[in-house]
């Protein structure tokens, strides 16, 4: 049996998703075009200021990003004020910007610093490293599956009726923001991503495991190691991972622990480090930063600290035009958004928002109210 990847493309970004046979989500990756820079991505960078303290030098990317590029004995000491051609080696996080190494490629003609050159992440090569033999390929927007049939994949034009992302795939992506999971086997992990670390917690719920407290603490943490992996994949979780796993008493049963968590993040694309399992049940990991966390590109910081995670602005924005192109075309809705859903409407949605107009025959209405005249989405969609 065959998995399916799904391609769900809208002006200004990209959601792909693949179910394998049993239709279990295995990947989750949004693409936007307004992003920060990601792993492999090229720039023609603009050096702003020498460190000799930290033999480094600090860059600007272009779109309010910098750089940080190690100088090392390897790379020739640049002025202040040079061009460079450099790879992004660390994705960005909030008080740290991207990490660099030079890169040898061509500048095209007419190009001016500081600009990206080249996407490391891009969607046809994404697909060709993703796609499995018997995968098939399923795009909603003809524009995206002319490219990528002209690299040389076979993909099913999805047409409707429904969309491509159906109500059991958006609740599977609506949940992958949750801090709650629940494991398969009773129990559950929270799971709260802060400015330093990602910190999870492994509770044991109501599970009934035979054999006293410590058998049950074994069966959680190993349905917990067996999820965590797959959370770490889908959420693109990265950097300093600390999970508090259910103390066990007996070393054998850290053992046994320590090797599934081990096994089950082998496959991961990224790099994970495990420590050593302390005795009261602490286990650190790390896996590399490539790009933003699920959360981060979907999500802004909101309360005490910034802390917690609210849906940003631009996904309530690409949520709402999904959201109406799904209604009967005869259908005229009435729209009511939050200033900021306004912005986004007008920034990186707007080409999204231009080809729902074209696909309907006519520009949405859209009135702006108050955020506290609204739910929790930012928006309001009325059927006419």
């Amino acid at each position: 049996m065959s998995g399916r990847l799904l391609i769900s493309s809208w002006p200004g970004e990209t959601r792909i998703a693949r179910l394998d046979a049993h239709d279990e989500l295995t990947f989750l990756r949004v693409l936007r075009d307004e992003r920060p820079p990601a792993l492999d991505d090229i720039y023609l960078a603009r050096v702003t200021r020498l460190d000799k303290g930290l033999n480094a030098a600090f860059v600007a990317l272009g779109e309010g990003q910098s750089g940080f590029l190690p100088l090392g004995k390897a790379v020739t000491r640049p002025d202040e004020g040079a061009a460079l051609t450099l790879r992004v080696t660390r994705a960005p996080a909030e008080d740290k910007g991207a990490k660099l190494a030079p890169a040898q490629v061509a500048v095209p003609a007419g190009v001016k610093p500081p600009a990206c050159l080249q996407r490391g992440e891009e969607l046809t090569a994404l697909v060709r490293g993703l796609a499995q033999a018997d995968d098939e390929i399923i795009c909603d927007d003809s524009a995206t599956c002319n490219a990528l049939k002209a690299a040389g994949h076979q993909v099913t034009h999805h047409r409707g009726p429904g969309p491509l992302f159906d109500a059991v795939l958006e609740a599977e992506i609506e949940a992958l923001l949750l801090p709650q999971v629940a494991l398969p086997g009773g129990g559950g992990l929270l799971i709260e991503p802060v400015r330093t670390l990602t910190a999870i917690d492994v509770n044991s719920g109501r599970q009934d495991g035979r054999g006293g407290a410590q058998r049950k603490a074994l069966e959680v943490n190993l349905d917990a190691a067996a999820e965590i992996a797959r959370l770490l994949r889908l959420r693109d979780l990265s950097g300093r991972i600390v999970v508090d796993f259910l103390e066990m008493a007996g070393k054998r049963e850290r053992e046994q622990l320590m090797e599934a968590l081990r096994a089950a993040v082998a496959d991961d694309p990224e790099p994970v480090q495990i420590q050593p399992l302390k005795g009261s049940g602490l286990a650190e990991l790390t896996r590399r930063r490539s790009r933003q966390p699920l959360h981060e590109v979907l999500c802004m910081p909101v309360g005490p600290g910034g802390c917690g995670w609210a849906k940003s602005a631009v996904t309530r924005a690409f949520e709402l035009v999904r959201a109406i192109d799904a209604l009967p075309p005869a259908r005229g809705p009435g729209v009511t958004v939050t200033p900021a859903v306004g912005q986004a409407l007008d920034g990186p949605a707007a080409a999204a928002l231009a080809r729902l107009a074209e696909r309907r025959g006519r520009q949405p209405d859209i009135a702006i109210r108050a955020a506290d005249a609204l739910n929790r989405d930012g928006y309001s969609l009325e059927e006419g």
